[in-house]
């Protein structure tokens, strides 16, 4: 059998306004809802985190890290300024990403100052053990 493909016209409804409006409507439901999404997930200010890593820079510094290890305390420093900018911006999740690079920033820096004096107190040591193992030799 063979028949003829007869496409069938249907007649759009004479008042296309109840579609534009329910179109309308829900696009501007749409847009509502998303911006009210977005607000809800809006990020605090990360003062305490802020504080944590502003703390954190002044330990290192305490700790010698400006003279033992002050490439990893500039960049800590770097980041803070970054973190101060992105607070004045209320770029909140920015800052709080910062800041956290920041306080590990800083411990690394202070580990490394911690690390360097006490790798040189017992270089030290080691060299009054031997001193005194020379003398001890010698008084025999």
């Amino acid at each position: 059998m063979n028949h003829a493909f007869t496409p069938t016209v249907r007649a759009l409804p004479a008042d296309g306004r109840p579609q534009a409006l329910r179109l309308l409507a829900l696009t501007v439901l749409t847009a509502l809802t998303l911006s009210l999404m977005a607000c809800a997930t809006r990020i605090p200010a990360p003062t305490q985190e802020m504080a944590l890593s502003r703390a954190a820079i002044e330990a290192a510094t305490r700790a010698g890290a400006a003279e033992l290890a002050p490439a990893d305390l500039n960049i800590a420093r770097q980041k803070q300024a970054m973190a101060d900018v992105a607070m004045t911006q209320e770029a909140h999740d920015r800052a709080l990403l910062l800041s956290n690079e920041v306080l590990v920033d800083a411990r690394l820096a202070e580990a490394k100052a911690r690390s360097s004096r006490a790798t040189q107190a017992a270089g030290e040591l080691r060299e009054d053990g031997r001193v005194l193992r020379q003398e001890i030799n010698r008084a025999q």
